[in-house]
């Protein structure tokens, strides 16, 4: 049976859709099967996936209709259950039900065994629906940008957890969106979140203009730029979750030895590495399925030690700066940061090799087969 996970945070703007996107984009990259589901009457869900839904909420919610009659096919292993400006006309009827606050949660439940994760959108207010996606879930992940007012506000939230869900341990991740290491206060911020929190406390997303850019063009991050921060970063967090909830990081295959195969019905689109325009089908007629893209591939250990070998110091002006081996003709990737001095993080994603600083967002990436951009 699935995991039902409520993205939510009673204010708006800090990252929700986008986390929703990338995060259920990540999952099915890896072979999950994935249900992303709009309870927002802003419908961004649909607009960040280029997808143009004939039913949507509103129809399960007001004219009765089974949820699994209502999904759209957006990618590979991955639906949505989408919503519009109409969901406005539907909490009024929801409010009036007995079980209100539950209805969510049985619409879905038809769904829990069809797909390994059903990530909700929840709407940025405390609303009808935004308790309901709260009731229906088994988990909760809080974005939160690196701000003082969103930071607060999580008090108030976790409040509201508590009283709906009494002795349930559902926050399971919080994630700092919008990050800015060059600025004092969002470092002072993402410290205090961290000691306040603890390990609940996930790695930040940075702030990233291809992440706007991805939303903008019906994309996610791993399809519009997957060498971008917000796919390194989006990537870490897939990988994140993906240890804590105990999903396998390779994707599964069918028993006769093929790709994983389509709980749709659909057939699998042949691989490719163009996408086609997100809204180039008929008016009227359901978006077709695009081909996947390349699968990114979020950190793992790689073959390398944790430490290479240094091979040789660089200066630059004042500051020695250590370097080590790359792996294409004599390339080197530097093991400190050159702008102030701290230790890189290294991992791999998308076959390129990226070394990056947290201190000072320096970032510098080596294609695994040879140069250096």
């Amino acid at each position: 049976m699935g995991r039902v996970i409520a993205v939510t945070n009673i204010k708006g703007g800090i990252g929700k859709t986008t986390t929703v996107v990338n995060v259920g984009a990540g999952m099915a990259l890896r072979g999950a099967r994935v249900l992303l589901v709009d309870v927002d009457a802003q419908g961004n869900l649909a607009t960040a996936l280029g997808i143009t839904p004939r039913r949507t909420m509103y129809d399960v919610l007001v004219d009765g209709a089974h949820a699994a009659d209502c999904l759209t096919p957006a990618r590979p292993n991955l639906d949505v259950l989408a919503a519009d400006e109409t969901l406005l006309g539907a909490q009024p009827v929801v409010s009036r039900r007995a079980d209100w606050s539950r209805v969510l949660g049985q619409v879905l439940s038809p769904l829990k065994h069809d797909y390994d994760f059903i990530f909700i959108d929840s709407p940025g207010s405390l609303t009808v629906l935004s308790v309901n996606a709260l009731m229906a879930a088994t988990e909760v992940l809080v974005p939160t940008t690196v701000e003082h007012l969103s930071i607060k506000g999580l008090d108030l939230l976790f409040r509201q957890i508590r009283r709906m869900l009494v002795g349930s341990n559902t926050v399971r991740m919080i994630v700092p969106t919008m990050y800015d290491s060059r600025l004092r206060q969002a470092n002072d911020l993402l410290k205090h979140l961290q000691e306040t929190y603890g390990p609940l406390v996930s790695l930040p997303i940075r702030i990233n203009v291809k992440l706007a850019e991805s939303i903008s063009a019906g994309r996610t991050i791993f399809e519009y730029d997957a060498r971008s921060r917000g796919a390194l970063d989006y990537a870490q967090l897939v990988e994140c979750l993906c240890n804590l909830w105990k999903f396998p990081s390779t994707p599964d295959s069918s028993k006769n030895g093929q790709g994983p195969a389509s709980h749709n019905g659909l057939p699998d689109a042949p691989p490719s590495s163009v996408l086609p325009a997100p809204h180039s089908h008929e008016p009227g007629q359901s978006p077709p399925t695009p081909p996947p893209p390349p699968m990114p591939r979020p950190p793992a250990p790689t073959s390398e030690p944790d430490h290479p070998p240094l091979s040789r110091i660089r200066t630059t002006g004042a500051r020695e700066q250590l370097v080590v081996s790359g792996s294409g003709g004599g390339n080197a990737l530097p093991l400190t940061c050159p702008h102030c001095g701290h230790l890189l993080r290294r991992t791999t994603v998308a076959g390129y090799r990226v070394v990056y600083c947290d201190a000072c967002s320096y970032q510098q990436q080596e294609l695994m087969g040879g140069s250096r951009r």
